[in-house]
């Protein structure tokens, strides 16, 4: 070979000098790695050499190749390639990294993997943040849609239920009534696992009398299923507290649940509550409460499933039995209630459902002054109602016409209205909903309770909303609303929400 441009050996790795032609022939090789013969073009040698071989003639200086695999012969090697030119000569130089290569490729796959996994997971925690917010937005669209057109059947059911009807009649608007608040209930268990999920659900603390939810349920329950074939029965330990602290509203939905679970899966024979309880320490108390039925049962198999999202119970020959969201919201409410819920069952001979709670006991108030009443004299409240369609118009105006409160209404028909309305006269309260044709309500209610003259706004504002998630109704008191009343309401929860507010 005419010149030596390198060493044959460079730390640890084999260097192999090739002198070839502008046209890509070899003219002579050291063969430190491969066995070149002379006069050969480089383009025999392997597949890479085509690609760079029209190149060769433009190299002025250097061109390096990094990492390429090729196999010569019985020799296949890793390799960095670089051609050099040194005067009118042009030099290969191939560098034998084959074990660094090898070496390295398990540290550099781990890296990708690595990464892979990392975008993978960022991937995974995007597309779980987009679900949960096109779930809530779902919600928060279906739960306001249902809940207006909702309200006003179930608001004209009772009152066409205060009307003189036959007893078919009668028995039809019962029916139309139980359907419209099984509706609801179904849209607020809807709403609970979603909050549930989202830990945003508020639980009371409140002063309850267990004895009269119980009284409640057996009452609701043994009208709604009123058959010879079933039965109810409530057990209720005569010696145990009847009065707890903790959340009522909560507690009948757990029971509510369950009973009309077991009423469901019962086609004859006994569906029994039993309420009992266990001291935990003097403030403390563990209550329990056993929901049995004689009913289908539950097959073996199924039982870890009851309390999923959606499950239906199969029978043979029969449609699917939906236990889904009653046995799933029961169970989420139990543990957040900080209590425990098992089943056990057996096919075709019926299930229990013992669950247990723990309430603060409750401590007997002391007794109040009694003060003494005004005159008797009535005064009228007037209520403004800022409402734009007309079927809800009518529902309000039914439902205050003859009122034995003293209540008397005017209607606005949009937001601008009410504002001049109330520039005109006074209002001893203003009821608002989410939405109008000319501005939103939290709009309108910010301008009452920010207006300039103090006797608007020191009026206080009732949102009615079938906006019911926690974040939208608290949008709506930020704004300066003094309650919130969901819908679908009832004419008693609509006028007890109006008497904590008028004095």
């Amino acid at each position: 070979m005419s010149e030596t441009i390198l060493k044959t050996e460079f730390i640890d790795h084999k260097i192999q000098q090739v002198e070839i032609s502008d046209e890509g022939t070899v003219i002579s090789s050291d063969d430190a790695i491969f066995a070149l013969k002379n006069g050969n073009p480089i383009s025999d040698l392997h597949p890479f050499f085509e690609g760079i071989q029209q190149i060769l003639p433009t190299i002025t200086h250097h061109i390096t190749f990094p990492c390429v695999n090729v196999e010569i012969g019985k020799e296949s090697k890793i390799i960095d390639i670089e051609m050099i030119r040194r005067k009118s000569k042009l030099f290969m130089l191939l560098f034998d990294f084959t074990p660094h290569y090898e070496a390295s490729h398990p540290i550099v796959q781990e890296k990708n993997e690595v990464s892979i996994a990392k975008s993978k997971l960022d991937f995974e925690k995007r597309l779980l943040q987009a679900k949960e917010e096109f779930k809530n937005n779902f919600l928060s669209n279906i739960n306001h849609e249902i809940r207006n057109p909702l309200n006003n059947m179930l608001g004209f059911i009772d009152l066409l239920a205060e009307t003189k009807l036959n007893y078919d009649q009668n028995e039809t608007v019962k029916v139309i009534r139980r359907t419209g608040k099984h509706i609801k209930m179904l849209m607020d268990d809807m709403l609970d696992i979603s909050k549930i999920e989202r830990g945003v659900i508020t639980i009371k603390h409140v002063n309850f009398y267990l004895s009269s939810i119980i009284a409640s349920l057996q009452n609701h329950f043994s009208l709604k299923y009123n058959s010879e074939k079933v039965r109810l029965e409530v057990q209720m330990e005569e010696h145990m507290a009847k009065t707890f602290i903790g959340d009522p509203i909560r507690l009948n939905q757990i029971l509510f649940n369950l009973l009309e679970n077991a009423f469901r899966h019962t086609h004859e024979g006994l569906v029994q509550l039993k309420v009992y309880s266990e001291d935990i320490d003097k403030k403390m108390a563990r209550v329990h409460f056993k929901v049995s039925d004689t009913g289908v049962g539950i097959p073996a198999e199924e039982l870890k499933k009851v309390f999923d999202s959606y499950y239906q119970l199969k029978l043979d020959k029969e449609k699917p039995i939906g236990e889904g969201l009653g046995l799933k919201i029961v169970k989420d409410l139990v543990e957040l209630l900080e209590g425990d819920i098992q089943v056990s069952s057996s096919n075709g001979q019926g299930s229990i459902f013992h669950c247990s709670i723990p309430f603060e006991k409750r401590v007997p108030k002391r007794e109040k002054k009694t003060v003494s009443k005004g005159s008797g004299i009535m005064r009228s409240k007037r209520i403004l109602i800022v409402e734009d369609e007309s079927t809800n118009q009518i529902l309000f105006m039914k439902t205050f016409l003859n009122n034995d409160k003293g209540y008397v209404i005017e209607l606005a028909n949009d937001a601008s209205q009410a504002l001049t309305l109330l520039e005109k006269r006074k209002y001893d309260l203003v009821i608002v909903k989410r939405n109008y044709p000319d501005m939103e309500g939290t709009e309108l209610i910010e301008k009452i309770v920010n207006h300039a003259e103090g006797n608007i706004s020191q009026v206080p504002v009732l949102m009615a909303s079938g906006s019911t998630l926690i974040h939208e109704q608290q949008e709506f008191l930020d704004a300066g609303a003094s309650l919130f009343l969901p819908k679908p309401y009832s004419k008693k929860e609509l006028f007890n929400q109006i008497e904590k507010l008028i004095r």
